[in-house]
């Protein structure tokens, strides 16, 4: 079911809306002026490495992003660290302002409100990140699709994979909510793409993107890492760009990804047969099975819950959106705790937001006592 609280020709803001935006535009401005003169870290300081290497990326040496990203790293990187920080700020605004507008646009004004609430505490450091570029493509070929535009929403949607490979569990959506030629378009968009990706680079850059660079040890970050962090006590190391610890065997990444599947199978079967919640509560259990299943979590990656946290406070599936904004929360007091000293605070902090994170799926897979309330 699509529910839109909204009248689609409703178009005012409210004032919560515009301060909200105008505090994101005042975040942008902090950014450009003062935070791009500091020294480059996390996925900047890999992305200016990757611009200045020269040769093709996937061919001459290896990278562990998707094409997507690669072409933005390659399109838009600087020599320059300066510019570089800059134009990674500004292109991180610019897909949350979009990602908003595609919330608004499917969904109406008081989802797309909610979006920006739920996602205002983690403008303490995501226009520093990627992440939310994707989370646009992906929130705009969802709302192209359900109203109407369903080779647009297909094609972008695809594009989103492409750059950033975790929308595809969201793929399903499609079929449920009854998007069937979005759901080919995407698919085939998709199959293109990728064919076009392994004849260029070969099947080990595929390989290199989903273990990122066949990284062996486990995120601190994630549901297993910060369990093998405080049991072991480290020591923590920095591998392929993100603090990791011990090592990961293989049987246990394998049981994992069929923990994922599982978990995903019985996601979007339960969302066919309640007809609701696609891409609301559904998409939010599904992204949080992905998090909680993965090796690694960095903490930009909690930005994919956003839009889909939003849809669900307006199809009614309040409960997700609750937990989604902890998550946020949770993941912006991260981010200021992050220091050596305060490493009891930090695996506290990080213990709460995946136990949130696992809350996710579970609260979406749980048998329904009662009827979902209907959005006021």
């Amino acid at each position: 079911m699509h529910v839109v609280t909204d009248p689609h020709g409703d178009r005012r803001l409210g004032p919560i809306t515009i301060g909200l935006l105008a505090l994101r535009v005042g975040v942008l401005l902090i950014i450009l002026q003062i935070g791009s003169t500091r020294p480059l870290a996390d996925d900047l300081s890999r992305f200016h490495e990757i611009y200045m290497t020269s040769g093709t990326p996937y061919r001459t040496f290896p990278v562990e992003y998707a094409p997507g990203e690669v072409l933005f790293i390659k399109g838009l990187g600087s020599a320059d660290t300066r510019t570089l920080a800059q134009r990674l700020a500004l292109v991180a605004f610019l897909a949350d302002i979009a990602t908003w507008a595609a919330v608004g646009y499917g969904w109406g004004r008081r989802a797309a409100e909610r979006y920006l609430w739920i996602g205002t505490p983690l403008l303490v450091f995501i226009y520093t990140r990627f992440d939310l570029v994707p989370v646009a493509l992906a929130a705009w070929g969802v709302s192209l699709a359900v109203r109407g535009a369903q080779r647009s929403g297909g094609l972008s949607f695809s594009t989103g994979i492409l750059t950033k490979l975790w929308p595809i569990v969201l793929l399903p959506a499609f079929v449920v909510s009854g998007r069937r030629r979005g759901f080919g378009w995407a698919t085939a968009a998709l199959v293109m793409g990728a064919a076009g990706w392994l004849a260029f680079a070969g099947t080990e850059s595929v390989r290199e993107v989903l273990t990122f660079r066949h990284a062996e040890g486990w995120g601190v970050e994630s549901t297993i890492g910060v369990w093998v962090w405080i049991v072991t006590g480290g020591p923590v190391r920095l591998e392929e760009g993100a603090p990791r610890v011990g090592a990961a065997p293989d049987w246990a990444t394998a049981s994992l990804t069929l923990l994922l599947f599982l978990a995903l199978a019985g996601i979007w079967f339960l969302a066919w047969r309640r007809k609701r919640g696609a891409f609301g509560a559904a998409a939010v259990a599904a992204i949080g099975a992905l998090l909680a299943c993965s090796p690694l979590f960095s903490l930009q990656y909690a930005a994919w819950l956003l839009p889909w946290g939003a849809i669900a406070w307006v199809d009614g599936d309040r409960r997700f959106a609750t937990i989604v904004t902890a998550i946020t929360v949770l993941t912006a007091l991260l981010f200021t705790v992050y220091q050596p000293d305060r490493v009891g605070l930090v695996q506290l902090l990080l213990l709460c937001r995946n136990t949130l994170v696992i809350a996710l799926p579970v609260a979406w897979l749980l048998p329904e006592r009662s009827k979902a309330s209907e959005p006021d």
